[in-house]
């Protein structure tokens, strides 16, 4: 991911870019934190998933390439990467909501970017240990939530 944000940090870019990214609506349902989207057209069933954190991160994904227009997408790929970062923000704002601790993942492979988060459970990963064992894509988590130890980073 390092590479990534180094070579969207070393262009010049003259946009305006929204002070904030999408509108999000975040449900609990049952000890779940889950997109009021996926809740209105759920695609699948809870009972598909081995636990909470795994329904979480299908339910809450978000693909930046979905938001913006194909043509543009394919030709600055790394306006998916701001988007994703952008996504992230909102994810983080809205999550400080919540009581609890949650996970914001941004994962990039230079074609294509999605978001998601899930709240944080003991016993309960997503992830890898370790995010530079993904070699085909970049991997940035952010901590959110009112319980978060860590400052919302990505607060505007």
């Amino acid at each position: 991911m390092g590479r990534y944000l180094q070579d969207l940090r070393s262009r010049e870019v003259d946009a305006i870019v929204p002070p904030r990214g999408p509108d999000v609506q975040i449900v609990e349902r049952g000890g779940c934190f889950l997109l009021g989207g996926f809740l209105k057209k759920p695609h699948m069933s809870t009972a598909e998933f081995p636990d909470e954190t795994g329904l979480e991160c299908i339910a809450n994904r978000l693909r930046m390439e979905t938001m913006l227009e194909p043509r543009l997408a394919s030709s600055c790929p790394l306006l998916l990467l701001t988007a994703g970062l952008v996504t992230a923000r909102t994810f983080s704002a809205a999550l400080a909501r919540y009581h609890g601790r949650f996970n914001v993942i941004l994962s990039y492979d230079g074609e294509s970017c999605a978001v998601r988060f899930h709240k944080i459970r003991a016993g309960q990963r997503w992830l890898a240990e370790d995010l530079e064992g993904y070699v085909d894509e970049g991997v940035l988590v952010f901590e959110a939530g009112a319980d978060s130890p860590l400052p919302a980073l990505l607060s505007a």
